[in-house]
């Protein structure tokens, strides 16, 4: 009798199934980072780069460092209105004797921002207006201010904007046209780089 139950103890063991463990994985998850998860509301960016004068201006100015901040608040996820506050020193080239004169311009400006986000990475265009200022005479003698150290601007620009592993931080590199209506058919050129920091 032991030998039979033996017998048929091995034959239930060698005909039972194996059993196998199951591996549960991960649970899928979203797409680090997701742009829903982005701060949005009240943001201040900071910006460094090169002013660059087109016509008139530029035949007698040559490219500057330029600076800016820009602030403004996200109405939505794609649209902005903000406040832009900029300048640069540059060199003149004027006859003498002022050639090597160095003379500043500064941007006041109001604008509105649309921007496309994919994932961690959006485009931008922006679009407004406001004052250029240019405090000195410098570029008087050559006809380029005629004695104007004020003139409205149209501002266009656009960009990209690279989101960081933190949801509070961006940083981008973008391009600006300024039409100058006052100065004798001048424009300028911005391009800069940035960090941006939203609430």
């Amino acid at each position: 009798m032991p030998r039979a139950l033996l017998a048929a103890l091995a034959l239930v063991l060698l005909t039972a199934p194996v059993a196998r463990a199951q591996v549960i994985g991960e649970q899928p998850t979203a797409p680090f980072p997701d742009p829903k998860k982005f701060s949005r509301g009240i943001f201040v960016e900071g910006q460094v780069g090169a002013m660059i004068y087109v016509g008139k201006m530029g035949k007698y100015a040559d490219p500057g460092p330029a600076f800016a901040l820009r602030g403004g608040y996200d109405l939505a996820r794609w649209f902005a209105v903000e406040l832009h506050v900029g300048g640069t020193t540059s060199a003149a080239r004027t006859p003498d004797p002022q050639t090597g004169q160095t003379f500043q311009l500064f941007v006041y400006a109001a604008e509105a921002r649309l921007q496309l986000q994919v994932r961690r990475v959006g485009l931008f265009l922006e679009y407004g207006g406001g004052l250029v200022h240019l405090p000195t005479n410098t570029l008087d003698a050559v006809g380029v201010t005629n004695g104007k150290r004020l003139t409205g601007a149209v501002i266009a620009g656009l960009g990209i904007d690279v989101h960081t592993l933190n949801r509070h931080f961006s940083v981008g590199l973008g391009a600006d046209y300024m039409w100058l209506a006052q100065f004798s058919s001048s424009h300028i050129i911005a391009i800069n780089t940035y960090i941006r920091y939203t609430n």
